[in-house]
């Protein structure tokens, strides 16, 4: 077959969304976009049903019909950050925090949400003010997810005449539906977590506990004070008081 056809030899195909329904996905290469309607960035995870789900997709639903495909894709689109911390100490997550958790595995989201909240993140650049080097490497870091593995909900959303949108929302960990434990994701996942944490520098709080560990250090290494006499010269060792 040739690899590119002409233009007479193919016609535009109509293409089914996604049922709605709750589905395990894979995920692709995570993408930084800049929103024109918020002025703020964003990241797209593009995902794909697992070759299993595609399966059970065309059991529940049947083949399409002549002339149109079942897609097997959608994205989810969340804006670019990772919370912060309110007055009260308490963290507020977001929607990135929470589908990053999300894709570790159940056994994993607790431990990657209080690193998060201790300041963790993608590494920063040397020059905080060069923002491409920056976004490089938030992307970079993202990379980490790709062909990570989440449940989310799709519903159906109406477009301009026929058109029906996927909508993806809902993220939930492999390992967190009642009866299906995934041990062996949980273990992927928290190699992924290591390995992202130690990849990606040190967060508020240990730079906290090194802080305090330097200062202790410094103050074991500084001299005794010396004493000195009214006239501003220094006291020779003073002799026992006799009481």
């Amino acid at each position: 077959m040739s690899l590119l056809r002409r233009a007479d030899e193919q016609t535009q195909s109509e293409w089914l969304p996604v049922a709605e329904g709750l589905w395990r996905w894979l995920i692709g290469v995570p993408k930084l976009k800049l929103s024109e309607k918020f002025g703020n960035y964003q990241v797209q995870f593009p995902l794909q049903l697992k070759s299993e789900e595609q399966s059970r997709l065309l059991a529940e639903v049947g083949k399409p019909p002549e002339g149109m495909q079942q897609s097997w894709r959608t994205s989810y689109t969340v804006g670019l950050s990772l919370g912060y911390v309110q007055r009260d100490g308490q963290y507020k997550s977001t929607k990135l925090v929470d589908f990053l958790a999300a894709c570790l595995g159940a056994g994993n989201t607790k431990k990657f949400r209080e690193w998060i909240a201790q300041g963790g993140g993608p590494p920063r650049p040397t020059d905080l003010n060069d923002q491409k080097a920056e976004l490089d490497a938030i992307a970079e870091w993202l990379r980490w997810w790709e062909n990570l593995e989440v449940y989310g909900t799709i519903t159906h959303r109406a477009g301009e005449g026929d058109q029906v949108f996927a909508n993806f929302a809902g993220p939930m960990p492999v390992g967190s539906l009642p009866g299906q434990k995934d041990n062996d994701y949980d273990a992927l996942g928290r190699g992924k977590l290591r390995a992202i944490i130690a990849e990606s520098g040190e967060t508020r709080e240990e730079r906290s506990r090194e802080q305090r560990v330097a200062a202790a250090a410094a103050a074991n290494d500084r001299p005794p004070a010396q004493r000195y006499t009214s006239d501003g010269k220094p006291a020779e060792e003073l002799p026992e008081l006799p009481f």
